[in-house]
């Protein structure tokens, strides 16, 4: 089974990034898909989450592994990255909101392919810019980095936004669709809200299948 590392990531916090590698996970669990997830995020968001759901779904199997590691020691996350493209199957990595960690860079130059959440706000866009410009900073410094970026415009309500902005919205994509693939939006739904880490609802399912799949073809 091939190995794909998959760093879900941005400078921008909020915008949906733990969820979302909860719910990628969710969706390739139910694919029978081999995944698991590392969760390098300072809040240790999904960790906390998988405890959470132990006490609910007690009992039952776990559908994927999850572990917890720091990301402020360098040599730490090499070795954490080089260990796991042995690893069969998906490997899925959340990284802090915040990346001036120096441990972020043998992830980022490492991964296979990084997923980078954004919403049509001006911090947000700004901010993921900016992890652009960081990302682009990592390849021209080392040439082994062949990562490709997907945008997912997540959390996104297609009710709000004037003719003029829903523009300016469709123009960000473009510019971004300049240094990754752009997936689908993900709409923001309550049942989003409901994520947990061991099964994935099927209101879940139809609100991410149109990014994720849109994703997964370009894993072959």
């Amino acid at each position: 089974m091939k190995n794909r590392k998959v760093v879900f990531a941005n400078q921008k916090g909020g915008v949906g990034k733990s969820t979302l590698c909860i719910l990628f996970a969710n969706y390739l669990a139910a694919k029978g898909k081999s995944v698991c997830i590392i969760d390098t995020d300072l809040q240790k968001t999904i960790l906390m989450q998988r405890r959470k759901d132990k006490q609910i779904y007690e009992g039952e199997e776990e559908p994927y592994n999850i572990q917890d590691f720091d990301v402020s020691d360098v040599e730490t996350m090499q070795k954490l990255v080089d260990s796991a493209s042995e690893v069969d199957g998906f490997v899925l990595f959340d990284s802090p909101g915040n990346i001036s960690e120096d441990g972020l860079a043998p992830l980022f130059v490492g991964a296979d392919y990084i997923v980078c959440p954004y919403e049509y706000e001006d911090k947000a866009l700004d901010s993921t810019g900016v992890f652009v410009q960081v990302l682009n900073v990592l390849r021209e410094h080392n040439p082994q980095m062949t990562a490709q970026l997907f945008f997912v415009p997540n959390r996104i309500d297609p009710r709000i936004g004037t003719a003029d902005e829903q523009e300016m919205w469709r123009r960000t994509d473009e510019v971004f669709g300049n240094f990754g693939k752009v997936t689908p939006v993900v709409n923001s739904r309550a049942t989003l809200k409901r994520t947990n880490t061991y099964e994935l609802l099927g209101t879940q399912r139809d609100a991410v299948k149109k990014a994720f799949e849109y994703m997964l073809r370009r894993m072959k």
